[in-house]
């Protein structure tokens, strides 16, 4: 119709009556196009309709059965997982969860069980790696993670919890045992063995929330249930908020945690039974004394007949706590018995009620004789610093093993979800500084005390704490580094949200580490605070290491104080001497009398 259009405009022939048939034909051509423009557009907004409902998330109902021994399952963040029941991955299978998967637990199972969780039976593995931004969650079929205001942290019970078993080595009679939660009569629920380095798999920023079912007296499901689990095994960043029993349980075995917060749980935060033997670094607590959880961390020994294996277990920068002074709360810090033996290290005990610290039986004598320690820790604000004011804690802290009762001037805590919990240091505290060094591969030697340093808070972003919306900045950060916050021994971390500043001749010394994120500016002071140094400088000592790895996009950048980053004008390249410079010193062959130089 176009082209008729076109050439009777150019034949300049028209008629009054082709004018009108003209007309006609251009207006029915309009007519006819926005008909099949408003036909196109329903079109499209249908297929975009379709589109949507076929990328909203499916829910996929797992019963006992579908997860089969020897097979893998791979589980997506396009669905939704409901646990139906107890479900069990069995011997050789390997169950795979992607980044940012939702699992949840049905309350009242379909199948007759009492509950509903996730068992990784002895020779099974199970890969949940979440990320910061994208964790792996599990909670209750009620919890709509569309919102943060329909069940509360008083919401227990929803579901059971995420249970892992394996076949390290535990303290029981014959080397095995059943766990609990779970009806005995099951054959499934075996763990131990003599294999301390059995590999579970990897848990990775993983939050498991609102669990604890009970099923019967002294019959409780906890958030984590890590039973005879082997020291292959990684858990690395992981949670659980709301539950009704112990947040993280551990039943002998060899496995190591880092990075595990648990929040307001009607039992212990941390519970270790039947010889374990591992460390923990960076571990949270926080009780909301309503619910009344008990202590931060129980601690057994062996259930042997003859108390072997005498394993001590090592915790590391934990801090913990309590319920505060709520009126009929009791809650305590540690409380060691059944002849066990643990460290703990540069900790921070806080806002606890009851004891601080309460040793039994034949573990006053492991503690007595040095098995057990406390080495670095802060305590402050306690009902009572050791129970029963027993003279071999007391002897234990304060004369041989630095405790220190001061404020470690925490940022804020708070129990509610307003924006006013920070457990990081002040700028100030003493928790910054006088941190023990321990010597075990695998511990970081930060050079603070408790979970956090001044910086950063790990558990930001991807934990129910963060999200619920718990978490807020209350603190001053300290930017400016001097040549005393950097010990030999210890790891530092530069982060990269931060901009530091070097003040003075400041070494990175033998044994130390320093690591240094992507994007982050180091800007050195032009006349340094101390009168002793005449310039500004990083230097990297014999010994000691410098991991700065930036990306194209985001460089790591040494420069002045001077210098204005948000301009390219205000320094040029004939301005030098601003600061010193980067050192790094180390121990290969040199060209001098003797193999060796001063720099």
């Amino acid at each position: 119709m176009t082209h008729t259009y076109k050439n009777l405009i150019l034949q300049k022939e028209l008629t009054q009556e082709d004018t009108l048939n003209l007309s006609v034909t251009i207006f029915s051509f309009i007519k006819f196009s926005l008909f099949m423009n408003k036909f196109l557009r329903s079109l499209i907004l249908m297929v975009l309709g379709f589109g949507q409902i076929a990328m909203a998330q499916s829910v996929i109902t797992i019963k006992d059965g579908d997860l089969q021994a020897n097979q893998t399952y791979n589980w997506t963040s396009n669905n939704v997982y409901l646990l139906d029941g107890f479900v069990y991955l069995e011997t050789g299978g390997k169950l795979i969860i992607e980044p940012g998967t939702v699992i949840k637990g049905k309350t009242v199972p379909t199948t007759g069980d009492l509950s509903s969780s996730l068992i990784i039976t002895r020779g099974a593995q199970i890969f949940a790696e979440g990320t910061a931004t994208r964790p792996i969650i599990f909670t209750g079929e009620l919890d709509d993670l569309s919102t943060t205001t329909d069940i509360l942290a008083s919401d227990n019970q929803l579901w059971g919890g995420l249970i892992i078993l394996g076949s390290a080595p535990i303290g029981e009679d014959g080397g095995t045992d059943v766990i609990e939660g779970i009806p005995s009569s099951e054959p499934r629920i075996v763990y131990g063995g003599t294999n301390a380095n059995d590999n579970s798999g990897i848990l990775r920023y993983v939050s498991v929330r609102h669990g604890g079912s009970v099923l019967g007296a002294d019959n409780e499901i906890n958030g984590i249930t890590l039973g005879g689990v082997g020291r292959g095994t990684t858990i690395d960043y992981v949670e659980v908020f709301a539950n009704k029993d112990d947040g993280i349980e551990v039943f002998g075995g060899t496995v190591n945690i880092t990075h595990a917060l648990v929040s307001f749980v009607g039992d212990d935060s941390f519970d270790f039974d039947e010889s374990w033997d591992g460390y923990v670094q960076f571990l949270f607590s926080i009780q909301d004394g309503i619910t009344n959880g008990d202590n931060a961390i129980e601690y057994d020994g062996s259930e042997e007949a003859n108390r072997q294996p005498k394993t001590v277990g090592r915790i590391y920068n934990g801090t913990f706590i309590g319920s505060g002074s709520v009126a009929g709360t009791d809650s305590d810090g540690l409380r060691l018995r059944l002849d066990g033996a643990a460290q703990f290290w540069n900790c921070i005990w806080t806002q606890i009620p009851g004891a601080v610290f309460r040793v039994e039986d034949t573990s006053r004598d492991r503690l007595r004789t040095g098995e057990s320690a406390f080495r670095g820790n802060i305590a402050v604000q306690y009902g009572t610093l050791a129970f029963g004011n027993d003279p071999i804690i007391l002897s234990a802290w304060i004369n041989n093993d630095n405790g220190v009762v001061t404020n470690p001037q925490l940022g804020s805590i708070s129990r509610i979800p307003d924006g006013n919990l920070d457990p990081r240091p002040q700028a100030a505290s003493a928790a910054l500084t006088g941190a023990a060094v321990p010597s075990e591969a695998g511990v970081q030697a930060v050079p603070y005390r408790g979970a956090f340093s001044n910086v950063e808070n790990w558990a930001t972003g991807w934990s129910a704490l963060a999200q619920y919306g718990y978490f807020g900045n209350k603190v001053t950060i300290d930017k400016v580094i001097n040549d005393a916050r950097i010990q030999a021994g210890q790891a530092w971390v530069l982060n990269n949200e931060v901009e530091w500043i070097l003040d003075g001749l400041v070494y990175v010394e033998a044994g130390a580490s320093l690591t240094i994120e992507p994007g982050t500016v180091i800007k050195a002071k032009n006349v340094p605070t101390s009168s002793a140094d005449i310039s500004s400088s990083l230097i990297i000592a014999r010994g000691a290491k410098i991991f700065a790895e930036g990306t194209r996009t985001q460089p790591i950048i040494f420069t002045s104080e001077l210098d204005d980053l948000s301009t390219t004008t205000d320094l040029t390249a004939n301005d030098r001497r601003l600061w010193g410079g980067v050192i790094v010193l180390g121990a290969a062959p040199v060209g001098e009398d003797g193999g060796t130089d001063v720099y």
